[in-house]
């Protein structure tokens, strides 16, 4: 313990000795990076489409992650996503397009990097994020709960919507998750006389699905209530 306080009392020029430690890592760096490793690297695959039965259902920019070897310099730059330009794959099988094998992006990884050892792959499929196109009625509904009608007064009647179902475009597996109606709430207030406007449909849950319209028409009537022991 002493000979290490004695060794921090002396006098040294601890930025001479700073820029010799900084020196030798980054000679032992470069030094490295110019000899060949064994490394996990991940290369961007985009896929593509050209008919209009498919859509992307999410992210279509995707990875596909391989055990490399090569050169330090030629593996970090795939680690950093340096100057790494993506894959572009059109996938044109109606029947097999949500994933396809490794095996398959093998040619085009190694025309992109001729210089590297492709070992093995860490995984056996990448799903390509597309789906059929689908259409869906949704029914359209009126919520009588938040109706806001001037005191004293009823509907009178049915609800009249129009057009009482809207049509829903989007991918197959993001539509049959969501529930198929669409629930509609009126803005106005103390309202006392025969009603008849558009109403705006809330924007879908998911940005990937489209509604063919955006306003529908409601309509109904009012009465007062009957109180028949009233002064």
């Amino acid at each position: 313990m002493k000979a290490i306080l004695r060794l921090f009392k002396r006098k040294y020029d601890w930025k001479v000795m700073f820029i010799c430690l900084m020196a030798t890592i980054l000679f032992w760096l470069l030094n490295s990076m110019n000899r060949d490793h064994l490394a996990d690297v991940s290369y961007p695959v985009v896929f593509k489409f050209d008919n209009q039965e498919l859509m992307t259902s999410r992210d279509s920019k995707k990875e596909i992650a391989f055990h490399a070897y090569g050169q330090g310099w030629d593996l970090l730059k795939l680690k950093l996503n340096w100057f790494v330009d993506p894959i572009e794959i059109n996938i044109q099988n109606k029947k097999k397009f949500k994933y396809i094998l490794s095996s398959q992006i093998k040619p085009y990884l190694e025309d992109r990097l001729p210089e590297l050892d492709i070992r093995y792959f860490l995984t056996d499929t990448i799903y390509t994020g597309l789906d059929k196109v689908k259409k869906v009625k949704m029914k359209v509904y009126l919520d009588r709960e938040e109706i806001n009608l001037a005191k004293d007064y009823k509907i009178d009647g049915a609800i009249r919507i129009s057009p009482e179902y809207v049509m829903a475009t989007g991918p197959s597996s993001v539509l049959d998750s969501m529930a198929h109606k669409i629930v509609i709430k009126l803005s106005d207030s103390d309202i006392s006389e025969a009603y008849k406007d558009e109403v705006s449909i809330p924007e879908p849950t998911s940005d990937l699905v489209s509604y063919d319209t955006k306003k529908v028409e409601v309509a109904f009537t009012v009465t007062k209530f009957k109180r028949p022991f009233t002064e």
